[in-house]
């Protein structure tokens, strides 16, 4: 059961992502899941799930990291999801739900990456360019961090 809410939760995040020029009705959105073989319970459940979700504190923290006090989500246009690798993306995605980030940052790093790049962007490059970005900033506050990151050494970024 819990394989198909998630894959439920899935095929709901595609539809969302897809759907940028059409206001997305959830009675399209419910019967194109029913359509697909999914019943009106598991749709409840996976809807139940994804709220849980949304509204749950950080797991292990109470306190919410210092750049993210309005936390986001950025959604990458069609230019940036063909110029940016999966991996890079998803890198991007970790270091700013870390606090690591500000939006700032976030969209200078992208603008950065994306007017060096004639190939796409992958995962050690999009780190090369967040790393200048922040070195740029603020040379001595992010020396941990830059370490941290060229490293992959996720645990001792709070520590």
């Amino acid at each position: 059961m819990r394989e198909r809410v998630l894959a439920i939760v899935n095929l709901i995040a595609q539809y969302v992502l897809g759907a940028e020029d059409n206001p997305i009705s959830e009675q399209e959105l419910m019967a194109e899941l029913i359509s697909v073989g999914f019943d009106a319970d598991e749709i409840n459940d996976a809807f139940s799930w994804m709220e849980t979700v949304a509204l749950q504190p950080p797991s292990g923290s109470t306190a919410i990291p210092p750049l993210l006090d309005h936390p986001t989500y950025r959604v990458f246009s069609s230019q940036e999801q063909q110029m940016l690798t999966t991996e890079a993306r998803g890198f991007l995605i970790k270091v700013r739900t870390m606090g690591l980030l500000s939006d700032e940052a976030q969209e200078e790093i992208i603008d950065r990456a994306l007017r060096s790049a004639e190939d796409p962007v992958n995962e050690q490059e999009i780190k090369l360019v967040t790393i200048l970005t922040l070195l740029s900033r603020s040379s001595s506050l992010w020396l941990r961090e830059i370490d941290c990151l060229l490293e992959n050494d996720w645990g001792r970024i709070y520590q």
